[in-house]
């Protein structure tokens, strides 16, 4: 009789230990196929395409960040609020590209929308995005300057193994016309190659374009060769995890 208790016991506990295991590969499944988004205010990179990025520098913290000079970058406080400050610019590289800006750290993305806040202590900052390497990358230069004025500021740039080269922007009007903080969003989308690049002195878009040199990699803030400030940035992207690397020729551009 005890012997006949026993046999069906092992029997129960082993069909529990099935379905147990069934249940883990269903949500494992499940996970899989409703990927949770990456929220978060340091760099953490997964294997999920969903990405949110965030950070007020309130924490006080820049282990989010790839500094190229650490000493250059300090979190410093205004009225309450805490943002980040250039302490100091350094001389592009050669061939002409800027060097001094800071991706956000381990985060690739092809496709996203990218949001902060700026203010220029010199005459420009700059967005670098799509970043692969120290040669490939676009960026946006926001400047008081109009393009039809200064011909390398205001508008977005090409690097690609070569001098900085333009490819929109030209009449547009200036992105930071004043020493105040001003909104500032890039909107990037790789299925169409379209670049668009706001600021809060405009309804429309200052410049728009479409080129598909580079279709991922990092999201970084800065300057060519001056200082300033960021404060709120905003990294959305639901097209996160891919591999840095060059696309397609560019297409025809469309610049405003």
């Amino acid at each position: 009789m005890r012997e006949n208790r026993i046999n069906r016991w092992t029997r129960i506990s082993t069909l529990n230990l099935v379905w147990i295991g069934v249940a883990v590969v269903a949500l494992g499944l499940m996970a899989d196929r409703f990927p949770r988004p990456v929220v978060f205010g340091a760099a953490v990179q997964n294997a999920s395409r969903s990405v949110h990025f965030t950070d007020d520098f309130e924490n006080g913290q820049l282990d989010a960040w790839h500094l190229p000079n650490a000493d250059d970058w300090a979190i410093l406080a205004e009225d309450g609020r805490h943002y980040l400050h250039m302490k100091r610019n350094r001389e592009p590289l050669v061939p002409r590209r800027p060097m001094q800006f800071a991706p956000i750290k381990g985060v690739n993305v092809g496709s996203f929308d990218f949001r902060t806040r700026v203010r220029r202590a010199g005459g420009s900052m700059i967005i670098v995005f799509n970043y692969v390497d120290s040669l490939h990358f676009y960026y946006t230069h926001l400047s008081v300057d109009p393009g039809s004025k200064q011909p390398v500021h205001n508008g977005v740039f090409l690097v690609n193994n070569s001098p900085r080269v333009r490819i929109a922007g030209l009449d547009a009007q200036p992105a930071l016309p004043d020493a105040s903080w001003h909104q500032i969003r890039v909107v990037r989308d790789v299925g169409t190659g379209r670049i668009q690049v706001w600021s809060d002195v405009s309804s429309q878009p200052l410049f728009t374009m479409v080129d598909r040199t580079f279709v991922c990699g990092e999201v970084g803030i800065g300057s060519f060769d001056e200082t300033g400030d960021f404060d709120d940035v905003n990294l959305r992207s639901d097209d996160g995890g891919c591999t840095p690397g060059t696309g397609p020729s560019s297409a025809a551009s469309t610049i405003q």
